[in-house]
């Protein structure tokens, strides 16, 4: 887990980077659960995410992801494997 410690040493452009980063690893998490789903419970997680209610996603995400975390630490990884070498492509 993040701490807030750690986002203070970051500058704001780093902090909206991370975002975008943290962002991009979970809808790439969801549209692949999304995709194995059939359509009443498709319709079920569009309803839940367009909600406000955090408690009830997570509810969802208890019951359809139950290895989130794992997947989730594996889409960041492709993202930084992908970021590291565009930087290096560049460099």
């Amino acid at each position: 887990m993040v701490t807030n410690k750690f986002l203070e040493n970051m500058s704001p452009a780093q902090i909206d980077l991370s975002s975008r980063v943290f962002d991009l690893a979970l809808s790439r998490v969801l549209r692949g659960v999304y995709i194995n789903l059939g359509e009443e419970d498709r319709k079920n997680m569009e309803t839940t995410f367009l909600s406000d209610d955090d408690n009830i996603k997570e509810k969802f995400i208890k019951k359809y992801i139950p290895n989130f975390k794992k997947l989730f630490k594996e889409e960041m990884k492709k993202i930084e494997i992908k970021i590291k070498a565009e930087i290096e492509q560049k460099a």
